[in-house]
């Protein structure tokens, strides 16, 4: 009976391991069965996209009868056109100075130059880097601008994004060195340059779209935008990160401006720059402001129920993230909290959206080699991405409010001199100061200075007196506040204010 019993346990065991491997083999036939129909609808929704294009190329070119030929076979993805072009295929970039000195020369001329003879200098550099050939900046201009190829891409008004997308998925990193021509469908014209710069006018635009999800408006105002950490909503939320920074790259490449408004956090992010707890002021005013709070008080005695760890929703689905080991059992307490606010903010401004940033710097390497970018701050970036806006003196002296009893009249020495200093001088330097006050080197348009919002609406640029002379100005960023000593000296402010905005300008400070 014993053996009859051993002999049956061990059939009887046999039988569940056989039951346990079958229902994983059916659980894991079952999850591929659903990825692959997954993939099966994406390739049918990409192919049904693609014929749309091809038709309505194929349409534009018959009725426009435009000169461009474009190949596009029925269901696939729409390929660019790259051929020779000696009329047209042309270099965008200015031609930089052939005496523009190495960029160790223009680092050393630094205390001796003004901020935008400094800035006009780099600029010319990254160009006259950017003209080289493919052997790592050894040689002459590769190939001549005789020979260069010549890149059509033809799109819709109305889905830019989506036909450049499906058209750019497609071309080498060799091809992306190539100049542009960009045909619009349904409309005449010879793209000269116009029609490329407007078609980057337009997309800079297009991938603010909120159905891409991929961006969501900065905390401080709505025209600027902060990378949405929940952009995963969109399944090919990567691939468009990838894309969006591909055309960045070939942008500055080009030498044609991409005009999209990001928070000064999206530079300091491409540039792999270290970001601090102060950074979350162009996020999220409000979280800022806590952590501001946890700082400035005492927690002796205070039950706040935090511990090292931060609650996500991931579209519905809740899940508790340890900000270091063993932070769910680790309480917050007034000799902790600083090492707390760094880990938060850290998971807030790069663990959070890691993904894209890496999927948006692997696009933008791909034409502008990454190291060349680490010779601008993240305001000069900015710049040669977006462009500088014209900052109107007048106007912006129109709409400033003062307070703590400053005025703009002849008998307010300093708000005289402040002016003075700003009308003097030039744009580059207008806009360090104005970001250095609101976080963003832009101006609202059409309404200029009196279109500011700060963190609760409508907010213009206001100047308030403090009368202790010995510190330097400081920036409530969140309320458009510059907090303005009053100074014995148009010198000693011209001083101190040159040092607030270039040594504390990434220091942003509340009341």
């Amino acid at each position: 009976m014993v053996g009859v019993d051993e002999s049956f346990g061990g059939e009887s065991g046999f039988h569940s391991v056989y039951v346990v491997i079958w229902a994983w083999v059916s659980t894991m036939m079952m999850m591929f069965s659903f990825s692959a129909c997954a993939w099966y609808r994406r390739r049918m929704q990409r192919r049904r996209e693609a014929g749309d294009l091809a038709a309505a190329i194929q349409l534009s070119m018959n009725d426009n009868q435009s000169p461009i030929v474009v190949n596009i076979p029925s269901g696939t993805i729409p390929a660019p056109v790259v051929r020779i072009d000696a009329s047209r295929a042309q270099d965008a970039r200015v031609a930089p100075a052939a005496d523009v000195p190495s960029i160790k020369s223009i680092h050393e001329l630094k205390d001796r130059l003004s901020i935008g003879s400094l800035f006009k200098m780099k600029r010319d550099w990254l160009a006259r880097e950017l003209s080289k050939g493919k052997d790592g900046g050894k040689g002459e201009p590769s190939p001549a601008r005789h020979e260069r190829r010549l890149l059509q891409i033809v799109v819709r008004r109305d889905q830019v994004f989506q036909d450049s997308y499906l058209q750019f998925v497609s071309l080498s990193d060799d091809d992306l060195r190539n100049p542009l021509s960009v045909h619009f469908v349904g409309e005449v014209g010879r793209d000269d340059g116009g029609v490329t710069r407007d078609w980057y006018s337009v997309l800079a635009k297009e991938i603010f779209n909120p159905q891409y999800a991929l961006f969501t408006h900065s905390a401080v105002d709505d025209y600027t935008f902060q990378i949405n950490p929940n952009s995963g909503v969109n399944q090919d939320h990567l691939d468009f990160f990838r894309f969006i920074g591909t055309i960045v790259g070939k942008a500055l490449y080009d030498g044609c401006l991409f005009d999209a408004h990001f928070t000064r956090l999206v530079y300091k992010r491409i540039l792999e720059k270290p970001v601090t707890y102060h950074d979350m002021a162009s996020v999220d005013v409000q979280f800022y402001k806590s952590l501001c709070w946890l700082l400035e008080n005492k927690l002796e005695g205070m039950d706040l129920g935090l511990t090292f760890s931060v609650d996500t929703d991931n579209f519905g689905a809740y899940e508790e993230i340890e900000l270091k080991k063993g932070g769910k059992e680790l309480v917050v307490t007034e000799q902790n909290k600083r090492e707390y606010v760094d880990l938060l903010a850290s998971w807030r401004l790069r663990e959070s959206v890691e993904m894209q940033f890496q999927a948006l710097r692997a696009g933008l390497s791909r034409v502008v080699d990454p190291v060349l970018l680490q010779h601008f701050d993240e305001a000069e970036l900015e710049w040669l991405i977006g462009g500088l806006p014209t900052i109107d003196a007048a106007d912006w002296r129109k709409n400033t409010v003062y307070k703590a009893g400053y005025s703009d009249s002849p008998d307010c020495r300093v708000i005289r001199s402040f002016w003075e200093l700003v009308e003097t001088w030039d744009q580059e330097m207008r806009a360090r100061l104005l970001q250095f006050v609101t976080g963003t080197s832009k101006v609202p348009y059409p309404e200029g200075f009196k279109g500011l919002r700060g963190s609760e609406g409508l907010r213009m640029f206001h100047i308030v007196r403090v009368s202790d002379f010995t510190r330097l100005p400081q920036a409530h960023t969140c309320f458009n506040e510059l907090i303005l000593p009053d100074y014995d000296s148009k010198e000693e402010l011209h001083k101190n204010l040159i040092t607030a905005i270039f040594e504390t300008g990434n220091q942003f400070q509340l009341r």
